[in-house]
């Protein structure tokens, strides 16, 4: 293995958990994003014509809990977004690790000597 295959699969880890988060990302923005704006077309038509035309607190309180269920949306997506720069950070440093640890047992160090995980810092 050399420098070439290190940075070949430091990328291609990379790729794959950068991909994988955005989908997991992209799809739960996508479905919650759609409930979200049914649910605020659903209050607005029923305050236009609706239940809610004369009934100021329940619409407000329906307000809140649309802006409630928007911040957790949020909130859950940058949970989401954290979650997958860890698992592309540890997809890097496996691979960084993995091709240090090649190098130096085909340079005759016994692989007893080095660890198998990276040292934490």
């Amino acid at each position: 293995m050399d420098a070439s295959d290190i940075l070949d699969d430091l990328l291609s880890n990379l790729r794959t958990e950068l991909g994988d988060g955005f989908s997991a990302i992209s799809n739960f923005a996508r479905v919650q994003g759609e409930m979200l704006a049914k649910q605020a077309a659903r209050i607005a038509r029923s305050r236009i014509d609706g239940d809610l035309a004369d009934d100021d607190d329940f619409y407000n309180w329906l307000l809140g809990g649309l802006e409630r269920d928007t911040a957790n949306m949020a909130r859950s997506i940058a949970v989401l977004t954290v979650l997958t720069i860890e698992k592309a950070w540890n997809a890097l440093v496996n691979a960084l690790w993995g091709g240090i640890r090649s190098i130096l047992t085909a340079a005759g160090l016994p692989a007893p000597l080095i660890p198998e995980t990276p040292p934490h810092t």
